[in-house]
């Protein structure tokens, strides 16, 4: 009896999530949104990228589905991807967070079926724990610029009009960053949604 008793302890903790790197909504890894240059350049002078200390969030974008290849896209045409920062903040302490990529799931009302798509993008970030100190914010928080809506998303949605309502509609892209903790845990981010336009 105390044998099945340990059996059960051990099936109910790894069932929820026990040494598994439970993240209860994003309270040790979170997802920020997404965000934009916080100001755009036209070459040759740079653009300033998203910070800790600005940062502007890019809510979503209309995109011709017939001619867009990935996005976020050159909107302005100046040669650079315009916006799709991905903000990730790490307040697990005395713990890096390596983060792996974005899983990302096509919502489309009117579709046949939903997630319509699905897809992983990899991303390579380190996030260290939180500082304790006022005088070094320390790396817990980063920005990084990744295409979420791959070529081969574009063109699956291009090759299956029957699957999606008569246009214009929007496009719900649900996102989900993943990382692993030095100690090997698994964490997912809180999830979060960025609209898109298809005309």
């Amino acid at each position: 009896m105390r044998r099945v008793l340990v059996v059960m302890a051990c099936v109910a903790l790894v069932g929820c999530g026990g040494g598994g790197g439970s993240n209860d909504q994003g309270v040790s890894f979170r997802a920020l949104g997404v965000f934009q240059e916080s100001v755009e350049q036209f070459a040759p002078a740079s653009d300033t990228f998203p910070s800790v200390d600005e940062a502007v969030g890019d809510t979503g974008r209309a995109i011709v589905l017939a001619t867009t290849l990935f996005v976020p896209d050159d909107r302005n045409g100046d040669g650079d991807l315009d916006g799709g920062f991905i903000g990730v903040r790490n307040d697990l302490a005395f713990q890096d967070l390596n983060v792996q990529g974005v899983q990302v799931e096509i919502w489309i009302p009117g579709a046949l079926f939903n997630p319509v798509v699905t897809d992983f993008v990899p991303m390579s970030i380190n996030l260290t724990p939180p500082s304790t100190s006022e005088n070094d914010p320390g790396g817990n928080v980063s920005y990084a610029q990744t295409i979420f809506l791959s070529p081969d998303v574009i063109a699956f949605l291009n090759q299956n009009p029957g699957l999606l309502p008569a246009r214009p509609f929007d496009m719900n892209v649900v996102m989900r960053v993943e990382a692993i903790s030095d100690s090997g845990d698994f964490f997912g981010s809180n999830e979060f949604t960025y609209s898109v336009g298809v005309f």
